[in-house]
């Protein structure tokens, strides 16, 4: 991960351009019911909501005072330039960071550290650099995705989230039995979004999905992040260039130099 870097980061905010439960035991990743796409952000229900965020790693600061929200069905883009504290959001908000400050999933308070009920709640994680196991196969690491809603591996081969997934990369599947370290950098990228997918999340928050990837790979990649969007997954993309993320996301949350004060 890219950060820390610097003192921390200050945010800009909105810089503009029971069925549930039955859902996630299944692994189901169809369309979602909810408000319109045609209703703006402000009448939409909020899917995430952070307020007074601060992420640091032991002494040093990340990130501090970020406030924004994202309502359900949104696609947003977190931009800035490398080292100002973008990744450093979404680890904290996803538990893997010592954090302080409210962040609620769906209108319920998140537990600082607890990864796993940040997952059931709704929201997945792909984080920077994929974060794979090289020595599991592509197959498996995408079924641990499942993990936070069944312990059958069968379940998983078979539930609607793995289905998903593999419809999004099928180049991926005469590779799923392969060491997912021996496979190519654009590869490892559509097992670790399939992974995420493979969680059925009502929020999917990628950092950095195109890092290292030729161009034509890219392409590809947010061709199929797009249409988990359009599938009605609330999407956040943390991207370094703004005009790609914004190619797919309509709202982007800019992170700068400095502390909020």
């Amino acid at each position: 991960m890219s950060e820390p870097e610097g003192r921390g980061a200050a945010w800009t905010q909105e810089r503009g351009t029971s069925d549930e439960g039955r859902r996630r035991s299944e692994g189901g990743m169809g369309r979602r019911a909810g408000p319109s796409r045609r209703a703006g952000p402000a009448l939409r229900a909020a899917a995430l909501s952070v307020t007074g965020l601060s992420v640091a790693y032991g002494h040093v600061l990340a990130v501090h005072d970020a406030t924004f929200s994202i309502a359900e069905g949104e696609s947003v883009a977190i931009i800035g330039p490398n080292g100002n504290g973008k990744s450093s959001i979404l680890m904290g908000i996803a538990g893997l960071a010592q954090r302080r400050g409210d962040v609620r999933i769906f209108g319920a308070q998140a537990p600082p550290g607890n990864v796993m009920w940040t997952v059931r709640r709704g929201l997945t994680l792909v984080p920077e650099r994929r974060q794979l196991y090289p020595s599991l196969s592509a197959a498996d690491n995408i079924i641990l995705g499942c993990y936070s809603w069944t312990r059958s591996v069968r379940k998983a081969r078979n539930s609607a989230a793995f289905t998903f997934a593999l419809e999004l990369f099928p180049d991926l599947r005469t590779h799923l039995g392969q060491a997912a370290g021996t496979l190519s950098g654009g590869q490892q990228q559509m097992v670790a979004i399939a992974r995420g997918l493979a969680a059925a999340p009502r929020i999917l928050a990628v950092d950095e999905p195109c890092l290292g990837l030729a161009e034509a790979v890219s392409k590809r990649v947010y061709q199929a992040l797009s249409r988990v969007h359009r599938a009605g997954t609330t999407l956040i993309v943390v991207e370094e260039a703004p005009k790609r993320a914004l190619q797919i996301c309509t709202r982007r949350v800019e992170v700068r130099n400095g502390i909020a004060a």
